[in-house]
């Protein structure tokens, strides 16, 4: 009896599920994720709080959410002139990347790691080397960065240039910090520095 009646609430479940889908659901259920990922900009820059004060970024970065990355909240801003994207991290607390691992140079030892877990593709990367270390400016917080190279593996001369850089800040209902931690790769005959710079000096705290 028991088995039938599980077999019973499975089939009504189904059934459900179909009748959402056919009348619409799946419609709506897709709005909401488009919503979700790509709200007003009057919205993101209300609720996004936790990375900065966006206010000020200049409109030729589109800025739209992603849902949580390996239990990381990700948000990006796309350059539309050239479509580069630079993407932010909260990486939630301090234990994996610290700020301070730009000033004595322990960044350098988790790039490896930092690609290979942060990237948007399957390409992977080798022959890295850090081309440049630097500050970026932003309104309230002065935030370190490395440029980097590298070359992608299997594909002959194929180069590209990234930039990783990490602020702290305080979420809201926090008691304690959390690393933001800045991402951006292009091919190297692509890199832009102003396109970086310009976002992130962009930023209030």
């Amino acid at each position: 009896m028991g088995c039938l009646k599980s077999l019973i609430h499975k089939i009504i479940f189904i059934a459900l599920v179909v009748a959402f889908f056919m009348l619409g659901g799946w419609a709506f259920v897709n709005g909401l994720i488009k919503n979700y990922q790509n709200p007003a900009r009057s919205e993101f820059v209300e609720k996004e709080t936790n990375f900065a004060d966006f206010t000020d970024v200049p409109s030729d970065y589109q800025l739209t959410r992603s849902f949580n990355f390996f239990g990381y909240k990700k948000i990006n801003a796309k350059y539309l002139p050239t479509e580069q994207k630079i993407t932010i991290y909260d990486l939630k607390n301090e234990e994996r990347i610290k700020v301070s691992d730009f000033n004595d140079k322990t960044i350098d030892k988790k790039i490896d790691d930092i690609l290979n877990n942060f990237k948007d593709s399957i390409v992977t990367f080798e022959n890295f080397e850090v081309v440049e270390r630097n500050n970026y400016k932003a309104q309230g917080k002065t935030i370190p960065y490395i440029r980097f190279k590298a070359k992608v593996k299997n594909i002959p001369f194929k180069n590209v240039t990234g930039i990783i850089s990490a602020y702290s800040t305080v979420n809201n209902r926090a008691k304690n910090p959390s690393t933001k931690l800045i991402f951006t790769i292009v091919d190297s005959k692509a890199y832009n520095p102003k396109i970086v710079s310009d976002f992130v000096n962009a930023l209030k705290f």
